[in-house]
């Protein structure tokens, strides 16, 4: 039986606005996505700000050690030498004694292994470095792997900023924006998403830089007892430059995560502008 056409169905204006609820779905996505990216840099900016006091402190340690074994040594030898003019020959007994006690100084030992053990800690502490079997690369486990996995999850290939990227495009119309360079919205937002992950590929090169430090700085901690005597200092300078190197690329990484902070930040603005423009209903957004 055929139904009159004046009691068929009508079409809902629920049904028929799909597409434009669908774009507003987006436009949300694209703001905590832009969100989330944030959070991760911020947290990469925390674990960063924390392992550096770390590894200052570990440099004052180790350079309590070598300034208390120079002078040690300093005193030693000149026990040692030959006795001036006009001045009476020591004691075989204090020579022997003296020199049984500069090896003992100038040996592999640390002079104050309580601080060779702390620099060890401190090192530990912010990186954990996992040795892995050749070829693989090492494995930072602690505040340096946190910084470099929040990193990668907000600015790998494939993850937070390629989905942003994508769902912009995506509701660029909606948001009355052209996908052109002769869009200013257009080249604002993606020109500051390129500089965004631009910092942050620079940032992660030094945080690698640091990995690598860290963990030679370990290798020569654990040697350090199996190093003799003349080579000890340099052994205790080749760990201070490691520390000094991994300071050094800590405070260029933070440099370069302040930097993607703030692109980020104007991707955030970029895009709430249009929502505003396009009289998008921000639902708590703004």
């Amino acid at each position: 039986m055929l139904v009159p056409e004046a009691e068929l169905p009508v079409q809902s204006s629920a049904a028929a606005a799909a597409p434009i609820d669908w774009m507003w779905y987006t436009v949300h996505l694209t703001v905590e996505e832009i969100e989330r990216i944030t959070a991760r840099v911020e947290a990469v900016t925390t674990a960063l700000e924390a392992i550096r006091p770390a590894l200052d402190m570990a440099v004052g340690l180790l350079g309590e050690d070598i300034y208390a074994a120079e002078i040690l040594d300093d005193y030693m030898l000149a026990a040692l030498v030959p006795a001036g003019a006009g001045q009476a020959p020591l004691p075989d007994a204090t020579l022997d004694a003296a020199a049984r006690t500069f090896a003992t100084v100038s040996s592999g030992a640390p002079l104050l292994p309580g601080s060779i053990l702390d620099v060890g800690n401190l090192i530990s502490a912010a990186y954990d470095i996992v040795d892995q079997p050749p070829p693989d690369a090492p494995t930072p486990d602690g505040l340096l792997n946190d910084a470099i996995t929040d990193l990668q999850a907000a600015f790998a290939d494939g993850v937070l900023l390629t989905n942003v990227r994508n769902h912009f495009h995506h509701c660029a119309a909606y948001l009355h924006v052209q996908p052109i360079d002769a869009d200013p919205t257009w080249t604002a937002w993606t020109g500051q998403a390129q500089q965004a992950n631009y910092f942050a590929t620079d940032a992660l090169a030094m945080l690698n830089v640091v990995a690598w430090e860290a963990m030679d700085a370990m290798e020569l901690i654990r040697s350090h007892c199996l190093v003799p005597s003349p080579e000890r200092n340099e052994h205790m300078r080749e760990l201070e430059r490691c520390l000094l190197t991994a300071i050094k690329y800590i405070d260029k990484a933070i440099a370069a995560v302040g930097l993607v902070h703030g692109e980020v930040e104007l991707m955030d603005q970029t895009l709430r502008q249009a929502i505003h423009d396009a009289n998008i209903p921000a639902n708590g957004w703004a």
